[in-house]
């Protein structure tokens, strides 16, 4: 989850689902709608800085992270909060 505010847009809070691993079967059926997009590939996480804005960037890192460690994550501009000590 991540907190987004933003003056001109006012506030978001964005989410990143785990959608689980697709079989080779599953990704033969997926259907594209034409008039939304073009195609669909997968990439590793070191590509990540250069196929996106480093926003994304950090909120994906952080959300395979958290399925790595088994957790929710909480983010604030794509980016863990500082916690209270």
């Amino acid at each position: 989850m991540d907190w987004a505010p933003n003056p001109g847009e006012e506030d978001k809070v964005l989410y990143l689902f785990d959608g689980g691993r697709l079989t080779t079967d599953e990704c033969r059926r997926i259907g594209l709608q034409a008039n939304e997009l073009r195609g669909y590939a997968y990439h590793d996480v070191g590509e990540l800085p250069e196929l996106t804005i480093l926003r994304l960037v950090r909120r994906i890192t952080a959300g395979i992270e958290a399925r790595a460690n088994g957790v929710t994550a909480y983010l604030e501009h794509g980016t863990a909060p500082e916690t209270a000590a």
